[in-house]
């Protein structure tokens, strides 16, 4: 039996298995932006600003101010781990209205979840097809994704991607296709003339599977931590 999903429209029931879900897959960016941090010029910058602090007005001798190396990792570590919890749970209580669940059907006995993933070759829309039925008795089922949209804030008759989360324990493919996949649909059913969504520059496996399925990148920005905000359109 190989495992196979459903993605299907949210229900009342799925709340407390999407929060934690979105949690999850929030905070797994977590350490991939903390690494970024660490490499930027403004963590040189907070080094220096605090050893002279130290040294300065402090009157702290100049080799024990090298704990200000320490002190800066770690105000970026909770810094960063910080934002990312608090949009985790912004992200997993803000309600949406037009929302949809990927249900993954796997053997009882199923150990390796990504292994699972990997043998996904069937997607069913709403509920299992006709063919499976007698294998359902033989399954469980997880919830694994989730993706939502609603109306464009700045341009008429389109929509946005928000809310897209797929368990960590399963990986992003092909699950984060198939929900994507049923937003076009719903799009096109809809006569939706654009959709769009934004992911950050530590989401660089989400974006290269958008630009496979055939987005493209419109605007691009870059924002200083430090400074002024840069921009750079690009068209379609």
């Amino acid at each position: 039996m190989k495992p196979f999903v459903v993605i299907r429209k949210h229900e009342n029931q799925d709340n407390v298995a999407l929060q934690r879900l979105i949690r999850e897959f929030v905070m797994s960016g977590a350490w991939e932006a903390f690494v970024s941090c660490l490499f930027r010029e403004i963590t040189l910058q907070l080094i220096v600003l605090g050893w002279a602090l130290m040294f300065i007005f402090f009157g702290i001798p100049l080799y024990m101010c090298a704990l200000a190396i320490p002190c800066v990792i770690l105000l970026i570590w909770f810094t960063v781990y910080g934002s990312y919890y608090n949009k985790s749970t912004e992200l997993a209580l803000r309600p949406s209205k037009l929302c949809w669940v990927a249900e993954i059907y796997e053997p009882l006995l199923a150990m390796n979840a990504k292994a699972q993933a990997a043998n996904i070759e069937r997607c069913y829309t709403d509920r299992p097809g006709p063919e499976v039925q007698q294998e359902l008795g033989k399954m469980r089922k997880n919830i694994i994704g989730t993706i939502s949209c609603r109306n464009h804030l700045a341009m008429d008759n389109a929509g946005f991607i928000t809310r897209l989360a797929v368990s960590p324990k399963y990986g992003l493919t092909p699950v984060t296709e198939y929900l994507i996949q049923r937003v076009l649909q719903y799009a096109s059913d809809s006569q939706l003339y654009a959709i769009e969504t934004v992911t950050s520059e530590c989401d660089q496996d989400v974006r290269e599977i958008y630009l496979k399925i055939g987005f493209n990148i419109r605007q691009v920005y870059h924002k200083q931590i430090v400074g002024a905000i840069k921009r750079r359109c690009k068209p379609f």
